[in-house]
Parts: structure tokens; sequence; C-alpha cells
């Protein structure tokens, strides 16, 4: 009985941190993302050509999830660095450093890329064969993590 009375507040625990998780992501106007993420993405895009912003709250940080109308999705965190940019018909090359995107060319070069992943330690590439290419932050290649 002290079993299933633990199991059964667990499980209401978890689908209330998993339901609130879900909600953080919130629809955004463009007025109310910071001017350094709002400068960021006017850098390459304009407003017309973004369909629908959210903000979702992701640890002690916001991040910025911007679609446009191409399908795109770009992410930036609340200081403009950018994280990540997705296309399932192939990204901008403007997204990716001269020397990943000068690798991609070499080695695969029939390939698209569909998504690029910014972290703290390292870049991954995504290609439209599903290949995903690791590299360090200094864009040399690591490994396919396939």
């Amino acid at each position: 009985m002290k079993n299933m009375k633990r199991f059964s507040i667990i499980a209401t625990l978890l689908c209330a941190f998993a339901i609130s998780s879900f909600a953080s992501k919130q629809p955004i106007a463009f007025k109310f993302v910071p001017d350094a993420v709002q400068k960021a993405v006017l850098e390459n895009y304009t407003k017309e050509q973004i369909q629908f912003i959210t903000s979702e709250k992701k640890f002690r940080n916001y991040e910025y999830e911007f679609i446009l109308n191409d399908g795109t999705s770009i992410k930036y965190d609340k200081k403009a660095k950018f994280r990540e940019v997705k296309n399932k018909n192939g990204i901008k090359e403007i997204h990716l450093p001269k020397n990943i995107l000068q690798y991609i060319r070499h080695t695969f070069p029939n390939t698209v890329v569909t998504e690029y992943e910014k972290e703290s330690y390292r870049q991954k590439v995504e290609l439209n064969d599903k290949m995903e290419l690791v590299f360090d932050i200094r864009g040399r290649f690591m490994y396919i993590a396939n």
C-alpha cells in the first residue's frame, strides 16, 4: 500500500513537472524580444520574414525561437548568442562557421546542411542524409555521431 501511494505521488509530481515545462514556451511579440536579439536577427532577416516567435525559460536563461516563412527555425539566448538553426530544406550558409562549411563542401559535396547547433563546448551539424557531424568549439571535425 505504501509503495502504491509513493508511486502515485511520484507520478503526480512528474506529470506536473512535464506540464509546467511544456507550458513555459510562450508566444511573444517582436517588440518584447531583447534589443540585442532583435539586432542579431535583423542582420540576416526582415521582420516580414518572421512568422512566429516564442520565448522559453531554460534554467536561468531565456531562449528565443524565430520561425520564418520558409520553415526555418532560429534560436538565440537572451544575450543574443546564436544557438541553433533548422530547416528540412537546408539552412543558409551564413549560419555556419567558414571552416565547418569548407569541411562539409569538401568531404560531403552532395549534401545539404539541415541543422546546425552551437553549444558551449561543441558544434553539431546534421546533413540531409541524417548524418550528424560533431566539431569542437573551434570548428575542427571530431567525429560522426550516427
